[in-house]
């Protein structure tokens, strides 16, 4: 009784720390860089590939304040953390 017990514990722990990855929106200035994919650079020099990065947006340099979050869904033959905008502006 108690290994069942002590599995599902084990079983919640994982859960709970699984609803704790980083997948809700972000905020963080960026630079657009085109590179053959278009990329989203980060100050710390992280590279996102936004999936759905608007057109007026699609500027090489420009320096944006940006909201994202994860898109798993998606695949690319470019480096880059695969995201989704939520929202994006000028700096």
């Amino acid at each position: 009784m108690f290994t069942q017990h002590r599995g599902l514990s084990v079983l919640v722990a994982a859960l709970a720390l699984a609803c704790n990855s980083p997948t809700g929106p972000a905020q963080t200035d960026a630079t657009v860089v085109n590179a053959g994919c278009w990329f989203l650079v980060t100050t710390d020099h992280t590279y996102y590939q936004p999936v759905d990065l608007p057109s007026a947006f699609q500027v090489d340099g420009l320096a944006v304040r940006v909201a994202m979050r994860d898109a798993p869904e998606w695949g690319s033959v470019c480096m880059g953390h695969m995201v989704h905008v939520v929202e994006i502006r000028l700096q």
